[in-house]
């Protein structure tokens, strides 16, 4: 198998958390994880070209494009799955490194590592984009599909993301 049939695995991958709440019964079909990965590359350009960010734009870019690549070989999952942190977590590692030894880069383990540690500035803001595309989604899909209290679940649930970005850089995202 190429890689590139490896990542379009994430083409055919439904974002589970929307697939519990029946997003798609209301509003005809559900986001893919690949759809997720476009939408956090979208949202991150746009807010590091208005709010001119000091970040390593390349990093944060690679780290959005590898960050779903455990959900191949795992698929997604919901804290609803009862699935452990520690678990989810092995069980993601190893498709990773899986992928990284596989086609020899390396990188992928690097900067999915990095992610999920949390600690550089360019990791926490790649976190709180997965979070704002979220909120993001959720706003679509509650005026496509007459869900008004979709919206309100998720943008209170991250407040304090929500919050950053609706200022007045981000009052049209």
């Amino acid at each position: 198998m190429t890689f590139y049939e490896e990542i379009a695995k994430l083409k055919n991958t439904l974002r589970k958390g929307w697939v519990v709440r029946n997003v798609s019964e209301k509003c005809g079909r559900v986001e893919s994880d690949a759809e997720h990965t476009f939408s956090m590359i979208m949202l991150a350009l746009e807010i590091m070209n208005k709010r001119k960010l000091n970040l390593n734009q390349e990093k944060v870019l690679k780290m959005i494009a590898y960050h779903e690549l455990c959900e191949i070989d795992y698929g997604d999952h919901t804290p609803m799955d009862n699935i452990s942190k520690q678990e989810k977590y092995q069980n993601e590692l190893k498709c990773i490194k899986r992928l990284a030894e596989q086609y020899q880069m390396p990188e992928i383990l690097d900067y999915w590592k990095e992610f999920e540690e949390n600690k550089t500035p360019e990791a926490r803001f790649v976190k709180k984009i997965d979070k704002l595309d979220a909120i993001m989604q959720s706003r679509i899909y509650a005026k496509t599909g007459n869900m008004p209290k979709l919206f309100e679940t998720f943008k209170n649930y991250d407040i304090e993301v929500y919050r950053e970005f609706e200022g007045e850089e981000g009052k049209d995202l």
